[in-house]
C-alpha cells in the first residue's frame, strides 16, 4: 500500500520551519495538501489526516471503511453547510451567482443521494 502526499513542494516548504509535526499538518491542510493512501485505481484522497488515521483504524477493526468515509464526509457537509448559513445570515450584501450555484448543486446533489439511497 501506497502512501503520499497531494502536494509535497507545500510539505517541504513547511517542513523547513522548524515547527511540531501536528502544527505542520494543521498549516498543510490550511494550504490545500491532502494525503493519498493506496495503489493505481484503487486509491483513496483524504483532506485530513485525521481521515486517513480513522480510515486505518477501521480497516484494521474489520469494519466497512466506506460507511465510516460516508458518514465523516456528511459530518463535514453539515459543519461547512451551518458555517455558510452563519456567513449568509450576516451580510447585507448581494450573494455571488457562483456561490447560489454551489449551493443549489450541493443541494441537488444530496437530495438525490437522499432519495436513491436504498440500504441492500
Amino acid at each position: 500500500m501506497k502512501f503520499e502526499l497531494t502536494h509535497p513542494k507545500i510539505w517541504n516548504k513547511i517542513a523547513e520551519r522548524k515547527l511540531r509535526m501536528q502544527e505542520r499538518i494543521k498549516i498543510y491542510e490550511k494550504l490545500g495538501g491532502a494525503y493519498r493512501l493506496g495503489e493505481n485505481k484503487g486509491e483513496q484522497v483524504f483532506n485530513k489526516m485525521t481521515e486517513l488515521l480513522k480510515y486505518k483504524i477501521n480497516e484494521a477493526e474489520g469494519e466497512d471503511h466506506e460507511v465510516s468515509m460516508g458518514q465523516n464526509t456528511l459530518d463535514n457537509i453539515i459543519k461547512n453547510a451551518q458555517e455558510l448559513k452563519q456567513k449568509l445570515g450576516n451580510s447585507e450584501k448581494n450573494v455571488p451567482a457562483w456561490i447560489q450555484d454551489h449551493i443549489s448543486v450541493a443541494s441537488n446533489n444530496i437530495e438525490q443521494a437522499n432519495t436513491n439511497y436504498h440500504e441492500y
